[in-house]
């Protein structure tokens, strides 16, 4: 029995490997014969009945002998019918009742949004196929809103990265207007002065154009564009000393900008001056903000084997960074302990924008322990 049973059993997985057409075609032949023997069988026993009543052997009413004859003609008819009903219920429920409800499951996951689903289905039939398709199709649509949402992340890091670098052009801009209105009518403001505060303030207004012809062009922090030029040193100086000025105006924070390197107005170098100023508006924003009275701003240049580099250190006075934040504050959306409003997209934008730049960002506690010191490096050779 044990051999019959592993017999049937292997006979029953050929027959669900097949084809549907196969498959419903041996299925007929199975029962399609199952009713063949069964009519042969009922015609040779009607017959020998009616032979029997015709010899005399045996005494048969008319209604009798009028069922036998019905039987005779009519069985192959009734089998055949039954069989065919027995067959396709039970190809139904073998080849077709499963893939069915899998396929409708597969369908209401999909309109349910929920995509965390499989669709397995061991026979490679034409049903397996569609399902093996769906399956695919499925794991086509996780990449997609995989896809979808990284770009949405990233159109969000780049909106806030925008809005975040108009933070410090416009209130420089602020800074010197108010400068102006104060003491301009007074006569307090020479002529040298307010050419130097007037080229200060083109100077924000053309990063601020920048600023809007990118927002047009990027898509994402990736693309965002470096243009080095060779340059002196000296006008760049003069903006970040302009930039602490108008921050100073109306501040409760004193900014001040030292320069560690000697003679470093002189020197030329190799730099993007619109991104290195975009990183340190991102470093002061977040130095001014945790200072409890003051903000260094250092700049330093420096000879390495890979190349040429500049160091902007940013010092505050603040709290610094606890030990837990000097790995995560660079991250994108970091939320600091010490102020729940403030998403960290700042250092992300500089770690990013200094990445592009050839430098990196790395941050730090002061040694006298009060406060953070933050460096951004760029490579200018």
């Amino acid at each position: 029995m044990d051999w019959i049973d592993v017999k049937l059993a292997n006979l029953k997985k050929r027959i669900q490997e097949m084809s549907l057409f196969r498959g419903i075609l041996c299925y007929f032949l199975i029962y399609g014969g199952a009713a063949f023997i069964f009519t042969i069988l009922t015609v040779r026993i009607c017959e020998r009945r009616l032979l029997m009543w015709h010899t005399g052997k045996i005494e048969l009413e008319n209604w009798q002998v009028l069922l036998w004859g019905i039987s005779s003609r009519f069985s192959s008819f009734f089998y055949l019918t039954v069989s065919v009903i027995i067959m396709l219920r039970q190809f139904y429920k073998n080849r077709l009742k499963r893939p069915f409800v899998l396929l409708e499951k597969g369908v209401l996951e999909i309109q349910n949004q929920n995509l965390q689903f499989s669709l397995e289905y061991e026979s490679q039939d034409e049903m397996g196929q569609l399902l093996k398709s769906m399956d695919k199709m499925r794991e086509t649509l996780v990449e997609n809103y995989e896809h979808m949402w990284n770009l949405i992340e990233e159109q969000k890091q780049l909106n806030a990265a925008f809005a975040h670098d108009l933070r410090t052009p416009l209130t420089v801009l602020k800074g010197y207007c108010e400068f102006l209105s104060r003491y301009l009518p007074q006569g307090a403001v020479s002529q040298e002065k307010m050419t130097d505060i007037l080229l200060l303030m083109t100077k924000q207004l053309e990063r601020l154009s920048d600023f809007s012809k990118t927002m047009k062009e990027v898509r994402n922090l990736d693309e965002y564009p470096i243009e080095k030029e060779k340059t002196e040193l000296f006008h760049f100086c003069k903006t970040v000393e302009g930039i602490a000025e108008a921050l100073n105006i109306g501040g409760a924070v004193t900014l001040s900008v030292k320069y560690l390197s000697a003679e470093i107005e002189k020197q030329k170098v190799f730099f993007d001056e619109n991104i290195v100023l975009e990183v340190l508006d991102n470093l002061l924003s977040n130095a001014i903000r945790f200072a409890k009275s003051q903000v260094i701003i250092s700049i330093e240049i420096e000879e390495e084997v890979m190349g040429k580099y500049m160091y902007l250190y940013v010092e505050d006075d603040g709290k610094g960074f606890l030990e837990s934040e000097l790995h995560k504050a660079i991250g994108p959306y970091y939320s600091s302990e010490q102020e729940e409003e403030h998403f960290g997209i700042g250092l992300y934008i500089c770690n990013m924008l200094c990445n592009l730049h050839g430098g990196t960002v790395s941050l730090a506690n002061r040694i006298d322990g009060n406060g953070a010191i933050i460096s951004a490096s760029f490579l200018i050779s």
